[in-house]
This record gives C-alpha cells, structure tokens and sequence, in this order.
C-alpha cells in the first residue's frame, strides 16, 4: 500500500537497499524511467477516474493503472473505472491484460480510502474492491497481469485472481493488510492454492515483503525484463486469438467451478459443459480445421 513501499523496477531491483517506515521510505535509488505509453490512442473511460487507461491492441485489451506518482495505488473511482474496463470489453477483444505505469504495478489501494470508515461504509467499499479484483478471474477472456514493479495488497489479489501472470524478475510482491490494521480478504483466499498453506498463512498473518519467485517455480508463466514485458504478454495472450471465445468461455467456467464445487458435482458439470459447447457453430469449425490441418 502506498503509504508503506516504493517499488523497485526490473533494471534496479538490486541497486538500492531501503528503510521501510509506516509511511515512507527513505533509500538510494535512482530515478527509474517510467514505462513508455503505447503509441495509439489511449481511451480513458471516465474523466473523474484517469487513474485508469485501456488500450486495445488487435485482440488484447491493455488497462494500465495509472497514477505512477502515487504508485499507482488505486482508489474506489478507479475501481469502478477498472470494473468497466474489464466487464466492457467487447467481443472483439479475446484477452485482457493489466500493467503499471512508471516504477510500479500498483501499491494496492490508497490507504487513505480507509480513514474514517463505519461498519456499512467498509463492507460497500471492500465489497467494490472484492468486484473488481474478482472480475479478472470471473471474465470470459483470459487475463494476464503483467508486473512490472511492486505488487501489494489489492493488487497481489488481482495477480492471484488473474489467469496468467507474466513479471519481471525479482520483483517483490506481498499481502501487507495486517500492518494496516485490516486484514486481507476476498481473492486473498487463492493464495493458498497458489503457494501451499504455511507461506499463505506467514504471507496474511506477518504483512511481510517477498521476491516474485518465492511464490514457487509455477506461480509466474513467464518472465520478461523491461520494456520487453508488454511485448512478452502480448505474445502469451496473443495465442488466445487463435482459439475460440466459447471453448476460452468454457474452460473458465470450469476452472471456477473446479475451485468451488465437489470433484464429482465438478466431473458432473464439466460433461454439461462439453456437450453445450457444441451448440456453437465455432466449435464445429475449429474441430474441422484441426482434424484438416492433421490429415496433411
């Protein structure tokens, strides 16, 4: 959170050593150079929320949070910026991928979102956070977050929340709530699929920091150094261009349900799944075309 931790980009993530305090941070950094924009037109979709930018790129819908400054720590506009971002995109765009500006992928949310908070004013905040963190694993599309410097709080559920993640090297990640005062919740509840129970449990209990990689050699898909990350994301993602939305619509389906659902009503589901997907034309099609492209 970013009231807590400058983030460290991929060129020097070992050339500075730091002091964490509770509300900054003192060290001997240099100045990194902020990640370039894309060159076309970067929409944004609300005046009153630009910490949010989207750009579509052939087939990939590119959000970048967007407040470098404040390491691009986000607040309740632009979780509903960001909740558009994704739930909006049209047919047209089959993966979505989300980034940092400058030295960061994001500090979590703006600490200052929670001053002052009662009991009905907290859950409708953390219940806005928990819809849009949960939209990356809820989409049809596939989603990738491609991080690029710290990944805190917030914005560690999202990289657990999302179905790849793609990061550069030593960057450091981690569920600091706890040091807060509040505790880490909504698709906090994946971490322990993700790095086994004892380091999900000292992650959530201590608020500590740790390097991307400690999360496992299978929690990162794969990894890029600098400017090479969004060209990195593009190439996963742009895989996904040759598949069809049903078949991407139905495997997502049931990647949630096997998270959720017994492993018999799981089995149960997946053969429903399978047989609807042949209502589609597409699926027809692409069984055709790799049975064709086989026989050559």
């Amino acid at each position: 959170m970013e009231d807590n931790y400058i983030p460290v980009d991929c060129e020097e993530r070992n050339a500075s050593q730091y002091l964490l305090t509770s509300h900054k941070m003192i060290g001997l950094a240099a100045r990194r150079a902020a990640l370039p924009r894309p060159l076309a037109t970067l929409l944004r979709y609300s005046s009153t929320a630009p910490g949010i930018l989207v750009e579509d790129r052939g087939p990939t819908r590119l959000i970048t949070l967007n407040r470098p400054r404040q390491l691009n720590a986000l607040t309740p506009a632009d979780l509903d910026a960001f909740i558009l971002a994704v739930e909006g995109a049209p047919a047209s765009v089959r993966a979505i991928a989300v980034t940092g500006a400058g030295r960061a992928f994001c500090a979590g949310m703006n600490t200052s979102a929670f001053e002052g908070l009662d009991v009905v004013a907290a859950r409708a905040l953390i219940t806005k956070v928990g819809r849009a963190v949960g939209s990356l694993r809820l989409s049809p599309k596939v989603t990738a977050v491609l991080v690029n410097g710290y990944c805190l709080g917030a914005a560690f559920e999202m990289a657990l929340a999302a179905d790849l993640r793609i990061a550069c090297p030593g960057v450091l990640v981690g569920l600091p709530e706890t040091k807060v005062g509040i505790p880490s919740v909504v698709d906090a509840a994946l971490l322990r699929h993700h790095v086994g129970l004892s380091l999900a449990k000292e992650m959530l209990l201590l608020g500590e920091i740790y390097p991307i990689e400690r999360m496992g050699t299978g929690f990162v898909n794969a990894f890029a150094e600098g400017e090479g990350l969004v060209a990195k994301g593009e190439e996963v993602l742009g895989k996904v261009a040759e598949l069809t939305p049903v078949v991407m619509a139905a495997q997502k389906e049931l990647n949630e349900a096997w998270m959720n659902e017994s492993h018999v009503d799981g089995i149960a589901r997946s053969v429903d799944v399978f047989a609807r997907v042949f209502a589609d034309p597409s699926t027809h099609e692409a069984v055709d075309k790799y049975n064709a492209k086989r026989k050559k």
